[in-house]
């Protein structure tokens, strides 16, 4: 699942802002994690482009990777929903309906 979503993240990255109506749904950074060290320890690492991804994902990809789930009902929760990603949310709701988180 957690790939899943990573993957739909990665997609979703865009270099060019959205259109400014939906830029709230959008976080913007020039940074990525790093890969885990000796440690298992990961840092941001500065990159050159700025990228634009959607909130919603990286609230649940930062949920699944903290196995800190959130509430099934945040999937209607506009900032949240996973509508604009069908197959994550049939998965997510589908990871909910098996009680898995």
């Amino acid at each position: 699942m957690l790939a899943l979503v990573t993957e739909t993240l990665r997609d979703a990255g865009r270099t060019t802002p959205p259109p400014e109506t939906e830029q709230g749904d959008w976080l913007r950074g020039n940074a990525e994690w790093s890969d885990p060290d000796a440690n298992g320890w990961v840092t941001l690492t500065p990159v050159e482009i700025a990228v634009w991804v959607p909130k919603a994902l990286v609230g649940w990809q930062v949920a699944l990777e903290s196995r800190d789930p959130l509430a099934p009902e945040w999937l209607e929760y506009p900032h949240l929903s996973l509508t604009r990603w069908p197959a994550v949310e049939a998965a997510v709701r589908g990871l909910y309906a098996a009680g898995e988180i």
